[in-house]
């Protein structure tokens, strides 16, 4: 915390430094140091005073916009190709805390798809390593892990949840928690050149109604690393427009994609 009689001090700092209203990382750092307090501090002070970090300023996002993602929670359940994936995307753009869930270490399968996947890391926990490895590209993420399935914990604060997981069974335990927080989450799901999203409400039941009949498969299938990609950019996307209060055309169905026809298809559900 920013003590009080520090601020004004602060403030004069931050509009002296910053050229062009933007705030380089060294900077940041170097004030935060200054006056014992954390990265975070600083950066939520600069942009309520206009000033963006440098590392944002291609986002086209205005400071209030960026201040938004900042002081936003978002929970990651499942951090395999598409958690992890959205997690980096998340993290670029500066979403300011994220809680990542996944019980499972790193194996050479996941190699094909989970952009934190590399020879170094297999047997590592992939909520640790990821946790770790998106501090190196926003130093003011804050995260909390949890190497475990997902509970109440996992989702306790978040504004909106994503959908990393890969069974059906599983996906509609979450929805279940996650309606009883009145918590939207944002379903995604891939196979081969196949991929799914939507965004899941109390109002819609999208997932129920995408698995109507759902039963866990004896077996993981087999994924594309351009359908993850791309799914978790479509994910990141939609937990970001949320956020701003942006819309979707996806709030009142899902899209649906086939990469090896390059076919794109919006879906209304019916149950909405």
């Amino acid at each position: 915390m920013v003590a009080e009689q520090d601020l004004k001090e602060i403030i004069r700092i931050l509009l002296e430094c910053s050229q062009g209203n933007v705030l380089s990382l060294a900077d940041q750092k170097e004030i935060a140091e200054k006056f014992d307090c954390l990265l975070c501090d600083i950066e939520k002070i600069a942009l309520e005073h206009s000033i963006v970090p440098a590392r944002f300023t291609r986002n086209s996002l205005s400071c209030h916009e960026q201040l938004r993602l900042f002081q936003s929670r978002v929970a990651i359940i499942g951090c395999g190709g598409l958690g992890g994936r959205t997690a980096e995307l998340l993290a670029r753009i500066g979403i300011g805390h994220l809680t990542l869930t996944d019980p499972d270490i790193f194996s050479e399968s996941n190699l094909n798809r989970q952009i934190f996947c590399n020879a170094e890391t297999l047997g590592y926990n992939k909520v640790e390593v990821i946790s770790s490895e998106l501090q190196k590209i926003n130093p003011v993420l804050t995260t909390d892990i949890h190497i475990n399935t997902f509970d109440a914990a996992s989702v306790a604060e978040a504004d909106i949840v994503i959908d990393g997981l890969d069974s059906a069974t599983a996906r509609k335990d979450l929805v279940k928690l996650c309606q009883k927080q009145n918590i939207p989450i944002v379903h995604g799901a891939v196979k081969e050149w196949y991929g799914q999203i939507g965004v899941d409400r109390s109002a819609n039941n999208l997932v129920c109604s995408l698995y109507p009949q759902a039963t866990n498969s004896a077996t993981a299938p087999n994924v594309m690393p351009m359908t993850v990609a791309l799914l978790a950019a479509m994910q990141a996307a939609e937990v970001c427009k949320f956020l701003l209060g942006k819309g979707s055309l996806i709030d009142e169905g899902w899209l649906q994609c086939d990469l090896l026809f390059s076919e794109y298809d919006h879906i209304k559900n019916t149950l909405c």
